[in-house]
Formats: C-alpha cells, structure tokens, sequence
C-alpha cells in the first residue's frame, strides 16, 4: 500500500514545477511530502508548501531523510 510520508531535506533539492515550467530549489531544512514508493527511476510527485513538484526520485532518497511530524 502506498502511504503519504514527509522527508525533511539534507542538501538542497531542485523540483520542477511543471505547471508553470519552473525549476523550485528546496532548501536544506524543509520538509516535503510524498509517497513511500521510491523504487522507480525518474521524476517523483512531492508536495511542499502548497506546491505540487517533481523531483528525480534518486534526489530525494540521497537529499533527504524520512521524519514522523508527531500530532500537536
């Protein structure tokens, strides 16, 4: 089953947003979210700020690491 999952990023991290056709730099300390499935090579949908991204899914399994935002 494939389930949302934040990561926060390591190094920054170039997405694109396809919508407008610009490159997005995510800086090292944000959090984005995504899938669990990080199997497949290429572009991988994330989520950060508001904004639906791709990033190459080798980026984001060497850039970031997966967190657990605890429930205030």
């Amino acid at each position: 089953m494939i389930r949302a999952v934040h990561f926060q990023v390591l190094s920054p991290l170039l997405t694109i947003d396809a919508r407008k056709s610009e490159f997005v730099m995510i800086s090292a300390g944000s959090i984005i979210e995504t899938t669990d499935d990080l199997t497949e090579p290429g572009f991988h949908r994330v989520r950060h700020r508001g904004q639906d991204l791709l990033a190459f899914t080798r980026d984001i399994r060497e850039r970031t690491e997966k967190v657990s935002l605890a429930a205030a």
